[in-house]
């Protein structure tokens, strides 16, 4: 059983609430990006989810004194009454409509994975343990968790998008993506969307990070307070929820960019041959478009090499390779792209399994092409593979079905904003 809860959210105060305070979630924001929000505004919330500068070694407790001091000026004000907060967002991508997302943000009381609550990918150990020692510092949830849940009847949309109140926020960012933030406090509003997700299951989109912290933060306050009996606030986290068939649910693929290989590049395309057959590319074409195309025949990745350029790697023998793998997975995860570059590729011939990706920075992750293959050309990548998205239907799968995929396996487009309300924990 799903609980989910209104809450007194905190949230920047009116006259403060401008675009520029606002961020992207702390794992997509990059030096530059960083630079250029710490410049956009002296509010903006990235001082409070990522240390300003490299030098800055106890940066979780600056964030919590500059949280504290936001609170004490009234930058930060906190809502009188509980409320659940919805959130739509519409944008759209090259050659595609206009989609819109809607969905809300909640409290949800923490149970470990498979239990209403479940995970589709491994995590790795360095964030979580620096949002464990941000939440620590700050006790407050500063991102939500992205859940998401089966709606097939519009049950919840229902109320969502009849709204009485005026939105909190409305606004275009930079990348066009509209964004529209209201409170939701009417009382058979709140009862009918909490009862009704108490009969779901919640798949993590994204967050997983987040989630696993909170976790963490759970158990060592309830072994400092003596484990009361009666739910805390820590025993509640943040999160964003919206329906799996909502129109707007969109996945990017996420592209594997490696930093070292423990093979030369005629090593690789000599081992590849075993399972693939190789494809040279000599013209400028997208290998995104190309992997699309192949994939309805086989299953195919792209390949940037620095000395001989770019390849497609066709799967020779798909039958036997899934029946291989249905040893280990359904045969639903079997067909994923990511599945067979992990058990085909990284694992058996560049010794990448998933426990040392989870602990290392050996491959970097990216759902710019462009860029993947300017990393490779330059010399900062040995190697690059593009892979094709992965399906809503194949990520629940392997979420309920409690077989994880590897790290940074989706890319939920558009990212959920940063800022527009924080959950304290006290």
């Amino acid at each position: 059983m799903v609980e989910i809860k209104p809450f007194r959210g905190l949230r920047y105060n009116p006259q403060y609430a401008r675009p520029g305070v606002f961020a992207p979630p702390y794992d997509v924001i990059d030096y530059e990006l960083k630079k250029q929000l710490l410049q956009r505004d002296p509010y903006n919330v990235v001082r409070l989810i990522l240390k300003s500068d490299d030098s800055q070694e106890n940066w979780h407790q600056a964030a919590a004194q500059t949280l504290h001091r936001w609170i004490t000026q009234r930058i930060l004000i906190q809502d009188q009454t509980p409320a659940l907060y919805g959130y739509q967002q519409t944008f759209s991508l090259p050659n595609d409509q206009r989609r819109t997302r809607t969905g809300f943000l909640a409290r949800i009381l923490l149970q470990p994975w498979g239990q209403s609550i479940h995970r589709h990918e491994y995590t790795r150990q360095a964030p979580r343990l620096d949002r464990l020692k941000l939440l620590r510092a700050t006790r407050t949830n500063m991102s939500p968790v992205f859940g998401l849940y089966r709606d097939p009847d519009q049950e919840v949309l229902h109320w969502l998008t009849s709204r009485e109140e005026a939105p909190l926020l409305s606004f275009e960012d930079e990348e066009h993506v509209q964004h529209i933030f209201w409170r939701i406090t009417h009382p058979q509003a709140i009862e009918a969307i909490c009862q009704t997700l108490a009969k779901r299951e919640i798949v993590i989109a994204d967050g997983h990070h987040r989630y696993e912290t909170a976790l963490a933060y759970q158990k060592e306050c309830r072994e400092a307070k003596g484990d009361p009996p009666s739910p805390q606030p820590y025993d509640y986290t943040l999160i964003y929820l919206s329906a799996a068939e909502d129109p707007g649910i969109c996945i990017l693929a996420t592209h594997r960019v490696l930093g070292a290989m423990s093979l030369s590049e005629e090593e690789l395309l000599k081992a590849l041959e075993k399972s693939f057959n190789l494809q040279p590319v000599k013209d400028q074409k997208s290998l995104s478009l190309e992997i699309a195309r192949e994939a309805k025949r086989t299953i195919a990745i792209g390949l940037y090499l620095p000395k001989t350029g770019k390849w497609i790697l066709k799967l020779k023998d798909k039958r036997r390779a899934i029946q291989s793998l249905q040893r280990f997975l359904p045969s639903e995860l079997a067909e994923l792209d990511v599945v067979i570059l992990q058990r085909l590729i990284l694992e058996p011939l560049l010794g990448l399994p998933p426990h040392v990706l989870s602990t290392t920075d050996h491959v970097s992750y990216t759902i710019d092409e462009n860029k993947a293959a300017e990393m490779v050309r330059t010399g900062q990548a040995k190697a690059a593979f593009i892979l094709n998205p992965t399906r809503i239907d194949q990520v629940w799968t392997a979420a309920v079905h409690d077989i994880p995929m590897p790290p940074t396996s989706t890319y939920f487009y558009p990212k959920l904003l940063t800022g527009l309300v924080f959950n304290p924990l006290y």
